[in-house]
């Protein structure tokens, strides 16, 4: 879930609706698990993964979380300070990120015409009505968004309602981690096409699962902290999966393809030796097509050390 791009999108939305929302880390929120009840004792999973002569880190990270938000470790710093090179799922720089921000924007509204109500029926026309009514947002902007972009509109107040305005793990450690340290799995534009790509059909599913568990959302995500901060890896999976499985081919495309793309450059890792901590959203670590059961699948010493 795509980390600083959807928080430019929601930034240049802020500024077509004219309402005070900031901004929006994942999908769905399928690799986002934040809100801002805090455990007591916070310790997010991380692994180590090594062969016979080279090892590398894997930690799962939340991309939007509230202010004062606990969540590093000594075991974490220790790993980041000696890290050699820390990767990201893409190029966290601004320059970058504010060029793609602007690429998806303009891919996340109709250009020719349409209407987002022209692709919904009449009973998803009405839902999408009452809901943008009930939250205050203009519905005249939301229409000329595409259904996917439109979810994340529906999303976004209920996100800053439950204090979701801190920069989430990767914004927070960019000041630390030197443009020569850092590297990164996709480019902006590969991550724009996994959210931006997808069927019409599968897109206003995403609209109207967001419209339909709205008033759920708040419990959702109060729970995804608690089991993110204290490193609860399979029940974080379940509620994970259990969002994206009812919108057919959406854990694939922002989960399980990737996770697969991944491999081949966190084996080049290990192959050339090179010590390096890998920083992605939880989601991509969790579960039997998470990274580090492909990694185990694959011949490597797989050991959860936080």
């Amino acid at each position: 879930m795509i980390v600083g791009l959807l928080r430019h999108i929601w930034q240049d939305e802020t500024k077509l609706l004219d309402v005070p929302m900031r901004r929006l880390p994942h999908l769905l929120l399928a690799t986002a698990a934040i809100a801002f009840a805090t455990p007591a004792v916070a310790a997010p999973a991380m692994w180590k993964i090594s062969d016979a002569d080279s090892r590398i880190w894997l930690f799962g990270s939340i991309h939007m979380m509230p202010e004062g938000q606990d969540w590093r470790t000594p075991a974490f710093d220790q790993v980041l300070a000696k890290a050699e090179r820390v990767y990201f799922e893409t190029d966290m720089s601004a320059e970058q990120q504010a060029i793609i921000g602007a690429e998806a924007f303009l891919r996340g509204v109709y250009t020719d015409g349409t209407l987002l109500t022209d692709v919904l029926d009449d009973e998803q026309e009405k839902l999408l009505r009452e809901v943008a009514a009930d939250i205050g947002l203009p519905i005249g902007p939301v229409l000329a968004m595409r259904p996917w972009m439109a979810a994340q509109a529906i999303t976004a107040p209920m996100l800053v309602q439950s204090g979701f305005v801190s920069d989430g793990v990767e914004l927070q450690l960019l000041s630390e981690i030197s443009p020569d340290r850092r590297g990164a799995f996709e480019t902006g534009t590969q991550q724009l096409d996994v959210l931006a790509s997808g069927p019409e059909a599968s897109d206003v599913a995403l609209l109207m699962q967001a419209l339909e568990t709205l008033p759920e959302l708040q419990e959702s995500l109060f729970e995804m902290l608690d089991l993110w901060a204290t490193g609860d890896v399979e029940q974080l999976d379940e509620l994970m999966i259990n969002e994206l499985s009812s919108v057919e081919g959406m854990a694939d495309r922002l989960l399980y393809e990737r996770n697969q793309n991944w491999m081949t450059p966190i084996e080049a890792m290990l192959a050339g030796n090179e010590s390096t901590l890998v920083i992605v959203g939880a989601a991509h670590l969790s579960g039997d097509q998470g990274v580090p059961t492909l990694l185990e699948e694959a011949g490597y010493t797989v050991e959860r050390v936080q």
